[in-house]
Protein backbone atom coordinates (compact mmCIF):
# COMPACT_ATOMS: atom_id res chain seq x y z
CA UNK A 1 0.00 0.00 0.00
CA UNK A 2 1.83 3.42 -1.25
CA UNK A 3 1.01 6.83 0.82
CA UNK A 4 -0.42 8.41 -2.09
CA UNK A 5 -2.75 7.20 -5.01
CA UNK A 6 -2.63 9.65 -7.54
CA UNK A 7 -5.43 9.02 -10.33
CA UNK A 8 -5.42 10.88 -13.55
CA UNK A 9 -8.26 10.58 -16.24
CA UNK A 10 -7.58 10.72 -19.75
CA UNK A 11 -8.88 10.70 -22.97
CA UNK A 12 -7.12 12.14 -26.43
CA UNK A 13 -4.36 14.25 -24.25
CA UNK A 14 -1.62 13.39 -26.24
CA UNK A 15 -0.38 16.64 -26.28
CA UNK A 16 -0.30 16.90 -22.74
CA UNK A 17 -0.42 14.21 -20.91
CA UNK A 18 3.21 13.62 -20.78
CA UNK A 19 3.86 16.54 -18.93
CA UNK A 20 1.34 15.59 -16.50
CA UNK A 21 3.47 12.04 -16.44
CA UNK A 22 6.76 13.84 -15.50
CA UNK A 23 5.61 15.63 -12.84
CA UNK A 24 4.35 12.78 -11.14
CA UNK A 25 6.76 10.47 -11.48
CA UNK A 26 9.91 13.13 -11.21
CA UNK A 27 8.48 13.77 -7.41
CA UNK A 28 11.11 13.20 -4.75
CA UNK A 29 8.80 11.76 -2.75
CA UNK A 30 8.27 8.36 -4.68
CA UNK A 31 5.75 6.07 -2.13
CA UNK A 32 2.91 6.41 -4.54
CA UNK A 33 0.72 4.50 -6.96
CA UNK A 34 -0.06 6.46 -10.34
CA UNK A 35 -3.35 5.32 -11.99
CA UNK A 36 -4.15 6.16 -14.92
CA UNK A 37 -7.64 5.63 -16.79
CA UNK A 38 -7.75 6.16 -20.29
CA UNK A 39 -11.44 6.34 -22.19
CA UNK A 40 -9.90 4.43 -24.97
CA UNK A 41 -7.89 7.31 -27.14
CA UNK A 42 -7.02 7.24 -30.69
CA UNK A 43 -4.91 10.38 -31.04
CA UNK A 44 -1.19 8.41 -29.75
CA UNK A 45 -2.07 9.05 -25.57
CA UNK A 46 -1.62 5.17 -25.28
CA UNK A 47 1.45 5.03 -26.60
CA UNK A 48 2.81 7.62 -24.27
CA UNK A 49 1.12 6.47 -21.29
CA UNK A 50 2.66 2.63 -21.62
CA UNK A 51 5.93 3.92 -22.38
CA UNK A 52 6.16 5.21 -19.02
CA UNK A 53 4.60 2.21 -17.55
CA UNK A 54 7.18 -0.17 -19.08
CA UNK A 55 9.32 1.72 -17.26
CA UNK A 56 7.81 2.65 -13.63
CA UNK A 57 6.23 -0.55 -12.30
CA UNK A 58 3.83 2.42 -10.34
CA UNK A 59 1.92 2.97 -13.09
CA UNK A 60 -1.71 1.22 -13.17
CA UNK A 61 -3.11 1.64 -16.78
CA UNK A 62 -6.84 1.00 -16.73
CA UNK A 63 -8.09 1.54 -20.91
CA UNK A 64 -11.42 1.05 -21.06
CA UNK A 65 -14.72 2.64 -22.10
CA UNK A 66 -16.00 4.85 -19.83
CA UNK A 67 -18.74 7.11 -19.81
CA UNK A 68 -17.45 10.48 -18.73
CA UNK A 69 -14.45 12.30 -16.68
CA UNK A 70 -16.71 11.42 -13.35
CA UNK A 71 -16.79 7.74 -13.79
CA UNK A 72 -13.42 7.60 -15.16
CA UNK A 73 -11.89 8.97 -11.58
CA UNK A 74 -14.41 6.65 -9.58
CA UNK A 75 -12.95 3.67 -11.03
CA UNK A 76 -9.89 5.02 -10.10
CA UNK A 77 -10.94 5.90 -6.43
CA UNK A 78 -12.18 2.21 -5.91
CA UNK A 79 -8.79 1.23 -7.16
CA UNK A 80 -7.01 3.24 -5.21
CA UNK A 81 -4.84 2.03 -2.18
CA UNK A 82 -2.80 4.67 -0.84
CA UNK A 83 -4.03 6.55 2.55
CA UNK A 84 -4.05 10.16 0.55
CA UNK A 85 -5.63 9.92 -2.49
CA UNK A 86 -6.06 13.17 -5.27
CA UNK A 87 -6.51 13.02 -8.83
CA UNK A 88 -4.18 15.12 -11.35
CA UNK A 89 -6.34 15.47 -15.16
CA UNK A 90 -4.43 14.89 -18.13
CA UNK A 91 -3.36 18.45 -19.30
CA UNK A 92 -2.59 19.87 -15.72
CA UNK A 93 0.92 19.02 -13.73
CA UNK A 94 2.40 19.55 -10.39
CA UNK A 95 4.00 22.82 -9.84
CA UNK A 96 7.57 21.33 -8.75
CA UNK A 97 9.28 17.98 -7.78
CA UNK A 98 8.44 18.57 -3.73
CA UNK A 99 4.92 18.71 -4.06
CA UNK A 100 4.51 15.27 -2.69
CA UNK A 101 6.76 15.79 0.12
CA UNK A 102 6.14 18.48 1.73
CA UNK A 103 2.08 17.08 1.34
CA UNK A 104 2.84 14.47 3.01
CA UNK A 105 4.83 16.28 5.76
CA UNK A 106 1.26 18.43 6.70
CA UNK A 107 -0.44 14.77 6.80
CA UNK A 108 2.07 13.95 9.25
CA UNK A 109 2.32 17.07 10.90
CA UNK A 110 -1.03 17.21 11.33
CA UNK A 111 -2.89 13.90 11.87
CA UNK A 112 -6.53 15.19 12.06
CA UNK A 113 -6.36 17.32 9.22
CA UNK A 114 -8.25 15.09 6.43
CA UNK A 115 -7.65 17.55 3.64
CA UNK A 116 -4.36 19.52 2.67
CA UNK A 117 -5.09 22.15 0.27
CA UNK A 118 -2.79 23.99 -1.67
CA UNK A 119 -2.42 27.40 -4.11
CA UNK A 120 -2.19 26.58 -8.22
CA UNK A 121 -0.74 28.23 -10.69
CA UNK A 122 -3.06 28.89 -14.15
CA UNK A 123 -0.71 28.78 -17.76
CA UNK A 124 -1.87 28.52 -21.05
CA UNK A 125 -1.14 25.97 -23.23
CA UNK A 126 2.12 26.38 -23.60
CA UNK A 127 2.81 26.18 -19.63
CA UNK A 128 3.50 30.04 -19.34
CA UNK A 129 2.31 31.27 -15.66
CA UNK A 130 -0.88 33.50 -16.18
CA UNK A 131 -2.33 33.99 -12.72
CA UNK A 132 -1.44 33.02 -8.89
CA UNK A 133 -4.56 31.40 -7.09
CA UNK A 134 -4.67 30.94 -3.23
CA UNK A 135 -6.83 28.13 -2.48
CA UNK A 136 -8.92 29.43 0.43
CA UNK A 137 -8.97 32.78 -1.38
CA UNK A 138 -8.63 34.63 2.09
CA UNK A 139 -12.38 33.90 2.67
CA UNK A 140 -12.06 29.46 4.35
CA UNK A 141 -14.64 26.93 2.92
CA UNK A 142 -18.24 28.33 3.77
CA UNK A 143 -18.50 29.93 0.65
CA UNK A 144 -17.62 27.19 -1.73
CA UNK A 145 -20.97 26.54 -1.17
CA UNK A 146 -21.70 29.35 -3.86
CA UNK A 147 -18.42 29.93 -5.70
CA UNK A 148 -16.31 26.74 -6.96
CA UNK A 149 -12.48 28.95 -6.46
CA UNK A 150 -10.66 26.03 -4.88
CA UNK A 151 -8.14 24.48 -7.84
CA UNK A 152 -8.83 21.22 -7.66
CA UNK A 153 -4.81 19.71 -8.52
CA UNK A 154 -3.81 21.38 -5.73
CA UNK A 155 -6.27 18.98 -3.46
CA UNK A 156 -5.21 16.09 -1.40
CA UNK A 157 -7.05 14.10 1.31
CA UNK A 158 -7.38 11.21 3.11
CA UNK A 159 -8.72 7.65 1.06
CA UNK A 160 -12.57 7.40 3.02
CA UNK A 161 -13.62 5.76 0.40
CA UNK A 162 -15.70 9.64 -1.42
CA UNK A 163 -17.22 8.73 -4.88
CA UNK A 164 -17.91 11.69 -7.34
CA UNK A 165 -21.67 12.11 -8.76
CA UNK A 166 -21.43 10.83 -12.45
CA UNK A 167 -24.73 12.31 -12.65
CA UNK A 168 -22.51 15.62 -13.40
CA UNK A 169 -20.62 16.20 -16.18
CA UNK A 170 -19.42 19.54 -15.44
CA UNK A 171 -20.46 20.23 -11.55
CA UNK A 172 -19.38 16.74 -10.19
CA UNK A 173 -16.01 18.00 -9.02
CA UNK A 174 -17.45 21.38 -7.56
CA UNK A 175 -20.51 19.25 -5.54
CA UNK A 176 -17.32 16.65 -4.34
CA UNK A 177 -15.53 19.26 -2.50
CA UNK A 178 -18.60 20.72 -0.89
CA UNK A 179 -19.45 17.65 0.69
CA UNK A 180 -15.97 16.18 1.64
CA UNK A 181 -14.67 19.41 2.89
CA UNK A 182 -17.93 19.95 5.19
CA UNK A 183 -16.76 16.43 6.77
CA UNK A 184 -13.13 16.74 6.93
CA UNK A 185 -10.75 19.30 8.82
CA UNK A 186 -9.25 21.28 6.50
CA UNK A 187 -5.41 22.63 6.07
CA UNK A 188 -4.97 25.62 4.03
CA UNK A 189 -1.38 25.16 3.10
CA UNK A 190 -0.70 28.52 1.34
CA UNK A 191 1.94 27.25 -1.17
CA UNK A 192 1.73 25.86 -4.96
CA UNK A 193 1.08 22.80 -5.61
CA UNK A 194 -0.17 22.49 -9.21
CA UNK A 195 -0.60 24.47 -12.47
CA UNK A 196 -3.83 24.39 -14.30
CA UNK A 197 -4.16 24.93 -17.99
CA UNK A 198 -6.41 27.17 -18.99
CA UNK A 199 -7.65 27.24 -22.47
CA UNK A 200 -11.15 27.07 -24.07
CA UNK A 201 -11.31 23.64 -25.45
CA UNK A 202 -11.21 22.48 -21.62
CA UNK A 203 -14.34 22.41 -19.25
CA UNK A 204 -13.58 25.15 -17.16
CA UNK A 205 -12.65 27.15 -20.09
CA UNK A 206 -15.96 26.26 -21.86
CA UNK A 207 -18.42 28.01 -19.66
CA UNK A 208 -21.41 27.09 -21.28
CA UNK A 209 -25.42 27.20 -20.78
CA UNK A 210 -24.79 23.34 -20.12
CA UNK A 211 -22.75 23.89 -17.32
CA UNK A 212 -24.41 26.68 -15.37
CA UNK A 213 -27.28 24.53 -15.72
CA UNK A 214 -25.71 22.02 -13.87
CA UNK A 215 -25.00 25.02 -11.85
CA UNK A 216 -28.18 25.76 -11.15
CA UNK A 217 -29.54 22.27 -10.42
CA UNK A 218 -26.25 21.95 -7.75
CA UNK A 219 -27.56 24.98 -5.85
CA UNK A 220 -31.66 23.50 -6.24
CA UNK A 221 -30.19 20.17 -4.49
CA UNK A 222 -28.07 21.94 -1.71
CA UNK A 223 -31.64 24.12 -0.80
CA UNK A 224 -29.95 26.67 0.90
CA UNK A 225 -31.02 30.08 -0.92
CA UNK A 226 -34.00 30.39 -3.40
CA UNK A 227 -32.88 33.96 -4.72
CA UNK A 228 -29.52 31.60 -5.50
CA UNK A 229 -31.58 29.26 -7.14
CA UNK A 230 -33.40 31.78 -8.86
CA UNK A 231 -30.42 33.80 -9.99
CA UNK A 232 -28.45 30.68 -11.46
CA UNK A 233 -31.81 29.83 -13.10
CA UNK A 234 -31.55 33.15 -15.05
CA UNK A 235 -28.05 32.89 -16.12
CA UNK A 236 -28.61 29.26 -17.20
CA UNK A 237 -31.82 30.69 -19.36
CA UNK A 238 -29.53 33.85 -20.33
CA UNK A 239 -26.57 31.86 -21.65
CA UNK A 240 -28.78 29.37 -23.38
CA UNK A 241 -30.47 32.41 -25.27
CA UNK A 242 -27.03 33.89 -26.36
CA UNK A 243 -25.97 30.68 -27.31
CA UNK A 244 -28.45 30.50 -29.53
CA UNK A 245 -28.26 33.78 -31.06
CA UNK A 246 -24.30 33.75 -31.09
CA UNK A 247 -23.39 36.18 -28.41
CA UNK A 248 -20.63 35.73 -26.53
CA UNK A 249 -20.56 39.50 -25.74
CA UNK A 250 -24.25 38.84 -23.93
CA UNK A 251 -22.58 35.92 -21.32
CA UNK A 252 -19.91 38.21 -20.36
CA UNK A 253 -21.95 40.89 -19.26
CA UNK A 254 -24.44 37.97 -17.33
CA UNK A 255 -21.17 36.79 -15.93
CA UNK A 256 -19.70 40.24 -14.43
CA UNK A 257 -23.06 41.16 -13.05
CA UNK A 258 -23.05 37.77 -11.09
CA UNK A 259 -19.59 38.77 -9.87
CA UNK A 260 -21.28 41.94 -9.00
CA UNK A 261 -24.07 40.14 -7.17
CA UNK A 262 -21.60 37.78 -5.57
CA UNK A 263 -20.46 40.72 -3.35
CA UNK A 264 -23.09 42.94 -2.92
CA UNK A 265 -24.89 40.31 -1.00
CA UNK A 266 -22.10 39.44 0.99
CA UNK A 267 -21.48 36.21 -0.95
CA UNK A 268 -24.95 34.57 -0.74
CA UNK A 269 -25.92 34.82 -4.39
CA UNK A 270 -24.05 33.63 -7.41
CA UNK A 271 -23.54 31.49 -10.38
CA UNK A 272 -19.85 30.82 -11.48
Amino acid sequence: MAFFSIITPTWNQAEYIEDTIKSVLTQRFTDLEYIIIDNCSDDGTEEIVRRYAEEDQRIRYIREPDHGQAEAINKGLKAATGEVVCWLNSDDFYFDEYVLENVEAYFKRYPKAGVVAGDAWYCDKDKNLTEYNESDRGIGKKALRRWYYIVQPAMFWRNHGILLDESYHYAFDWKFFIELFEKEKVLWAHEPYAVYRMYEDNKTGQDNAKRKKEIWRLQEELGDSKANVAWCKHVYEAYEKAEEKNRPKAKKRIDRMSRILFHLSGRRIACF
